[in-house]
């Protein structure tokens, strides 16, 4: 059987499951963000071209202040030890998303990250942050308009 081309995973239940675990929120998100180095070899080896991880949607901000600073900085510390890594592993990494709410020195990370790995080719990783269905339709439609009233007056 082919690998599929593209796979994409929304990453819930992490801070439920550390709980379940008798464990705190926190102890659920670090164990998801230590997943992801798996799930990236795994799709490597298995030829897929593309990785979606849902990671941090606009829902996410409803979220004690602790709990969303601490996401934030496991967020700066994943990167600043794994982007070795994903240099030595071909991995390109593509933002998508809205990262404009995201600390300055976190953004500066997450953009930096983006320019370094940008001539990698074994596979792309897409971490959607702050990404949410209601905002994307109503952006999607917002474009469409846009087109639309431009062709129309052209």
């Amino acid at each position: 059987m082919n690998s599929p081309l593209h796979v994409a995973i929304i990453m819930d239940g992490n801070g439920r499951w550390g709980l379940k675990k008798k464990k705190s929120r926190n102890y659920g998100h670090r164990q998801g963000i230590k997943i992801i180095k798996d799930i990236a070899e795994e799709a490597i080896r298995k030829k897929i071209k593309f990785l979606t991880l849902f990671t941090f949607s606009t829902e996410n901000w409803r979220r004690p202040n602790s709990e969303i600073n601490y996401l934030l900085n496991l967020m700066s510390e994943y990167i600043d030890s794994e982007t070795n890594k994903f240099i030595r592993k071909g991995i390109k990494i593509k933002i998508i998303g809205n990262i404009n709410k995201f600390p300055i020195k976190l953004k500066k990370k997450l953009k930096n990250l983006e320019r370094i790995t940008t001539t990698n080719k074994k596979i792309q990783l897409n971490i959607a942050l702050n990404y949410g269905s209601r905002q994307e339709i109503i952006n999607a439609m917002n474009k469409f308009r846009k087109k639309s009233l431009y062709k129309r007056y052209t």
